[in-house]
């Protein structure tokens, strides 16, 4: 079957006149149903591109000399090395297909890895109640000056009485007389009950390092009222006067409903992982050496657009 086009995809043209061969019917070697040059093309890639594009037997011939023609005209016409490149793209995207196959063809998912998950996207899965502040803190980690310490941020309380609003809130903190502490002034993201902390943007809720001292955390939801300041709270870290700013309803997704959304998370983890181990041990078993100068030889590659 002679090439009678040039490859279009690869931007290569030919006149629409050029002559085109017919396929010719000739004897070919068992379980292969096309030959293009020297590509063959065998009866079970025919059959895995009808089940996979739901087309006919016929059709996908069709599609599958189409594909050993064009692999034959890249051979011709483009330079050994693009070819190459493009076939060691399309072996490694083979072998990860396969693994694809093998993770879905795995048992489901178990309690342990769905848990892991949700554990991960609890701010959008499985989130307690919560609520973002802002405070004023009197530092303090000496005991021995914490009734001092106290005393200054009862005063501050007695300022802070009216206020409504966080920015308001530091304005008036930010210039109290401090009498030897530091106070800090600053709004926080949202927290749960249990010290859980997480931010919002636009592009949604997510979930912040680390947490917020217990006590802080829990005298924060254990205000009722949006715009109303708590009474003083000790944490490690000094007296707090906390403003609610804002409460945000928790969310409970049932069980049934998890394994629904989070298997594909846990096939995509699956495959990673087996994806992990095959590189592994292809690293292992396959020799692979890397010019010292790669980077230097890799830089003076001139790019074409």
């Amino acid at each position: 079957m002679k090439i009678g086009c040039g490859l279009a995809l690869l931007a290569l043209s030919c006149s629409s006149s050029a002559p085109t061969a017919s396929p010719t019917s000739s004897a070919l070697p068992p379980g292969v149903v096309a030959r293009s040059g020297t590509e063959l093309v065998g009866a079970s890639t025919v059959a895995r591109i009808a089940e996979r594009r739901g087309v006919s037997l016929h059709a996908a011939s069709d599609l599958a000399v189409s594909d050993a023609v064009l692999a034959v005209g890249a051979r011709e016409r483009l330079p050994p090395g693009t070819v190459r490149s493009i076939e060691r793209a399309a072996n490694a995207r083979a072998i990860l297909e396969l693994l694809a196959r093998d993770v879905q063809a795995l048992a489901p998912p178990t309690l342990a890895e769905l848990e892991e998950v949700r554990s991960e996207r609890w701010v959008v899965l499985d989130r307690p109640d919560a609520v973002r502040t802002t405070h004023a803190v009197v530092l303090n980690d000496d005991p021995a000056r914490a009734p001092a310490a106290r005393l200054v941020a009862e005063k501050l309380g007695v300022a802070l009485m009216s206020v409504t609003t966080g920015p308001e809130l530091v304005r008036i903190a930010q210039a109290f007389p401090a009498e030897g502490f530091e106070i800090r002034a600053e709004a926080l993201p949202f927290v749960t009950p249990d010290g859980r902390t997480f931010v919002r943007s636009d592009v949604g809720l997510t979930a912040s390092p680390g947490g917020f001292d217990p006590a802080f955390a829990k005298a924060a939801n254990a205000i009722a009222e949006v715009g109303q300041l708590g009474p003083i709270t000790e944490s490690s870290f000094g007296f707090h006067l906390i403003l609610v700013e804002e409460r945000l309803p928790g969310v409970s997704t049932p069980r049934e409903e998890l394994t629904t959304m989070l298997t594909p998370e846990v096939h995509t983890r699956r495959g990673s992982k087996l994806r992990r181990e095959l590189l592994d041990k292809l690293r292992g078993s396959v020799p692979i050496q890397v010019e010292r100068a790669a980077d230097d030889l890799t830089a003076r590659v001139k790019m074409t657009p």
